[in-house]
């Protein structure tokens, strides 16, 4: 099935023109998005192993997966990335994209452990690279506080050694240009191996109360055109949050870059405000893509741009 899958996927992009410019789709099925933003939200390993072969077949290449417990916060534990993984590659050959986002009081050893700990090592992790702070509002009081997600340097290298034990492609995620200065100190001391690929994510909006970038045009093109200065042979792929993540989007599509979409990064599409399935953002990328004379690039094709090694048999 995997096989018969992939290489009609092949054949597809092929009868469609060598010279269409290819691009990176990737999905990203339920990070840290609740059921009371849309209840279509992917939470068990059959819930999200279904969602990623739907992706596949819209045009995804990559899909960006985390953990969940039952009752929807996050989980570390890496029965539950092995099940769900052996489940999709069963299915088709798509680019496993974990996490290794924590939550506020969460210790690094509890991501360590889960990309250690995994029967096949995962060949992407997307990398925080900096601290999260945030002033939410408390919904008993009314009030904002202070919550952070501490990331420091320490723990970013503990998470590197452990991506680098196993052969997985860590991710550098710039949420702003500080991140972007750190992701650039770790590729020069040689923290960070390979200086070919970001992923750009500035996601705030304004008066939100979140310490990163907000999400307009201005700011992607600052972080792009500084990535652009410091390695012109780089190329990234772009998202952000809510509505601004189709605005980034279509920059992103028209200007080269790659680009993720999915339900962890707005539960809402520009036409539907409930989607009934990650595949459907799938679907608004190719048609855009495919509008401009792209198109969706195969887990193969995406291996070699970003120069992952071949897929692990499960």
């Amino acid at each position: 099935m995997r096989l018969q899958r992939s290489l009609a996927r092949d054949r597809n992009i092929q009868e469609k023109g060598s010279k269409m410019d290819t691009i990176i789709i990737k999905g990203c099925l339920n990070g840290g998005r609740g059921r009371e933003d849309n209840p279509n939200v992917p939470w068990t390993p059959e819930e999200v192993a279904q969602e990623a072969i739907r992706c596949y077949d819209a045009g995804a290449c990559i899909v960006h997966i985390h953990a969940r417990n039952p009752d929807g916060s996050a989980s570390y534990d890496p029965k539950w990335y092995a099940e769900t993984s052996a489940m999709i590659r069963a299915q088709c050959d798509l680019v496993l994209n974990y996490t290794t986002a924590r939550r506020a009081g969460v210790p690094v050893e509890e991501v360590t452990g889960y990309l250690l700990g995994t029967p096949n090592p995962v060949e992407m992790v997307s990398l925080n690279l900096g601290h999260g702070v945030r002033w939410p509002m408390d919904p008993q009081t009314g009030k904002r506080q202070t919550t952070m997600s501490h990331n420091s340097y320490e723990d970013i290298i503990a998470t590197l050694d452990a991506c680098y034990q196993r052969g997985t492609f860590p991710e550098p995620a710039v949420h702003d240009t500080g991140m972007l200065n750190n992701a650039i100190t770790l590729m020069r001391e040689g923290n960070i191996k390979s200086s070919r690929y970001f992923l750009v994510e500035p996601g705030a909006h304004w008066g939100d109360g979140r310490q990163s970038m907000v999400g307009s045009p201005r700011n992607y093109t600052m972080i792009t055109d500084n990535i652009r200065e410091f390695y012109p042979e780089a190329t990234w792929l772009a998202h952000s949050n809510g509505d601004q993540t189709f605005v980034i989007g279509a920059i992103a599509i028209a200007t080269g870059a790659h680009l993720r979409v999915g339900m962890e990064d707005s539960p809402f599409l520009p036409n539907d405000p409930c989607p009934t399935s990650n595949a459907q953002y799938i679907e608004w990328a190719v048609t855009m893509a495919r509008a401009l004379g792209r198109e969706p690039a195969t887990p193969t094709q995406a291996r070699e741009i970003l120069g992952l090694l071949p897929a692990i048999q499960d």
